[in-house]
């Protein structure tokens, strides 16, 4: 267990706000884990990147074949494509430590995000400042499912141009854009390096659960005003025949705008209803 609000031993200084206008949205660092191989996402990483006059970290991912050795030596209980996800995150938190990143936006490549990102993100980080300072480990911009303790009635086909809304996530799940601070990193890359020893899940599971428990003040967006494009869209490594599609809803998407997606996000829901399978 990491730790709960009220004992937390994290005191970063509290800035005078975020400067969400500049090139990393007010963050020290935006990472974006890209393997090489895909050039179509980094295609569409960078087309975001020019647009929004953003400056992208690209960090180092891990492959199947890499994480099925590792997991062989390290005695992991999960490998393939799960455990290369796992450890592309993992060794971000590594680098946040290594290179003292104090706050880090985290990027898988398969983003669309709102066409007014900046805009978006200014209220709801200002009320980060205002009510916890530095006091918090997690921000999820994107989520996949509805959360329990989300504002709004209409969790999956909620009303268009909605929020954004600050609210403390329950139950966060999916990995594709959310805020680590420094110090959360450093006792991820210990916590998350035992539990893949420990714990067979995948790593959006292992951090949802132990937020569940309270391990970390974790915060979210709703609506995310970043989301998966979609396994249609990208098709995704981690995809299984027959799985359904990821696409999550944009009020203004940034690469429909742009050109680089066929369809209109506004047509998606916004949230993914993952059917239930027995073990």
């Amino acid at each position: 267990m990491l730790h709960s609000r009220a004992a937390t031993i994290l005191r970063h200084t509290p800035s005078q706000g975020y400067a969400t206008g500049n090139s990393t949205l007010g963050f020290h660092k935006i990472l974006v884990l890209n393997t090489p191989t895909r050039r179509d996402r980094r295609h569409t990483m960078e087309a975001q990147r020019r647009f929004h006059k953003l400056s992208f970290d690209y960090t180092r991912t891990f492959g199947p074949p890499e994480a099925n050795h590792l997991a062989l030596k390290q005695g992991y209980l999960i490998n393939g494509t799960h455990l290369a996800c796992y450890l592309s995150h993992l060794h971000a938190y590594k680098r946040m430590v290594a290179e003292n990143i104090e706050t880090a936006l985290i990027l898988e490549d398969d983003v669309d995000m709102e066409l007014d990102i900046r805009e978006r993100l200014a209220p709801i980080m200002a009320r980060v400042h205002e009510e916890y300072g530095g006091d918090w480990d997690m921000l999820f911009v994107g989520h996949c499912t509805f959360d329990a303790n989300e504002p709004g009635d209409l969790p999956y086909w909620g009303p268009p141009g909605r929020g954004p809304e600050l609210y403390v996530a329950g139950y966060p799940m999916c990995m594709h854009a959310y805020v680590v601070t420094r110090e959360c990193a450093r006792r991820l890359a210990v916590v998350l390096e035992e539990r893949l020893k420990t714990v067979g899940h995948d790593i959006d599971l292992v951090l949802a659960i132990g937020v569940q428990f309270g391990m970390s003040t974790v915060l979210g967006v709703s609506p995310p005003p970043i989301v998966q494009v979609g396994r249609g869209g990208l098709p995704s490594d981690l995809r299984r025949p027959g799985e359904m599609d990821t696409g999550q809803r944009l009020d203004r998407s940034t690469l429909y705008h742009l050109g680089l997606r066929t369809s209109d996000p506004r047509l998606l829901p916004q949230y993914i209803e993952w059917a239930i399978t027995a073990d």
